[in-house]
């Protein structure tokens, strides 16, 4: 089976958006936390200007998902194919890792 040249670029891409969605949204999700921390730590006059805080917060940590979902769900229309196909070639994977039913059987 023989993948064109555009066909990896394109696959290379798409995991990068995705690894960098992932990112993103992980960066998001401790801003959320902290800003929780603020929030539940903040003294009375400070707590409802926290609360707008960590509410804006929640809320960049939800876009952030779902531009990481999107990004997922692109991978797998994108790069689901070829990936079952030649694991090796399209993500550089060296062997197949046992999978956990697998371990305990041994």
């Amino acid at each position: 089976m023989s993948t064109s040249v555009e066909s990896v670029t394109l696959q290379v891409d798409v995991v990068d958006d995705a690894v960098d969605a992932y990112v993103r949204w992980r960066e998001e999700c401790a801003g959320a936390g902290e800003a929780y921390h603020r929030w539940s730590g903040a003294e009375r006059a400070d707590r409802t200007l926290a609360y707008c805080a960590y509410t804006a917060a929640l809320d960049r940590e939800e876009a952030a998902a779902s531009v990481y979902a999107d990004a997922m769900r692109r991978l797998g229309d994108e790069c689901g194919d070829a990936w079952r196909a030649e694991p090796r070639r399209v993500w550089g994977a060296t062997r197949r890792e046992p999978s956990y039913r697998e371990e305990r059987e041994e």
